[in-house]
């Protein structure tokens, strides 16, 4: 005969894996309003990287599966993420990032598979210079996470995406802000210019298997170039 705890847990699961959606959603807003303690004070090998953990993950299962040689990091800031994307490339013996930004903030962490460039993601000298980087046959990632406003990231997008390799992703970061479900009061941002940008390029679509942590800065921004 089941005992009283056995028969409690899973009347418990099934509740809870109905209030899985709000559950979610709750724990998303606390972890990212408690940004101080969680992602504004997380780092890879000493570097500041302002990524949810989860997210990292997720980048590494992209990468590691993928095998992109080329990653195109749109936005800097202090360096962690081009550093980690690095480290990711040296497991796996190949690859290089080519990280960009308007500001070149000091003790940038300096790796022999980064190139740093000081540039507007959007200028057209940035997309002349990267073309030029790209090799025949590279297979070509691209993870834009600068200015989060719609019209930029649209911008971005439709500059990057042409250069990404069918078969590839094309990540656009923080497509959670604007109330989707944190910081309600941004205005039009990064999903806003994704659901424009999928509208005009039906090449592209949201791998949504990438969200199977249940928290992800980035929900329907994975975006799979099919081939």
């Amino acid at each position: 005969m089941p005992t009283l705890k056995q028969g409690f847990y899973p009347l418990l699961s099934r509740c809870i894996r109905c209030l899985r959606g709000p559950i979610s959603q709750a724990f998303h807003i606390l972890y990212y309003d408690s940004d101080t303690t969680t992602w504004k004070n997380t780092n890879w090998l000493g570097v500041t990287i302002r990524k949810n953990p989860m997210d990292l993950w997720i980048y590494q299962e992209i990468i590691f599966q993928q095998q992109p040689d080329v990653l195109i990091e749109c936005g800097t800031f202090q360096g962690g993420s081009a550093l980690y994307f690095a480290s990711l490339f040296d497991l796996i013996g190949h690859g290089r990032v080519i990280s960009l930004d308007i500001e070149d903030l000091p003790d940038k962490p300096p790796h022999a598979r980064i190139e740093y460039l000081t540039l507007s993601s959007v200028s057209l000298e940035a997309a002349g210079i990267i073309k030029a980087r790209i090799q025949p046959g590279e297979r070509v990632m691209v993870c834009l996470d600068s200015d989060h406003a719609r019209d930029h990231v649209l911008t971005e997008l439709r500059i990057y995406g042409p250069m990404v390799t069918k078969g590839q992703y094309l990540v656009v970061e923080d497509t959670n802000i604007n109330g989707h479900p944190v910081s309600p009061g941004y205005g039009p941002g990064p999903m806003e210019a994704v659901e424009v940008f999928l509208e005009e390029n039906p090449e592209f679509v949201p791998g949504r298997d990438w969200e199977k942590f249940l928290l992800t800065f980035h929900p329907g921004g994975f975006l799979y170039k099919r081939g």
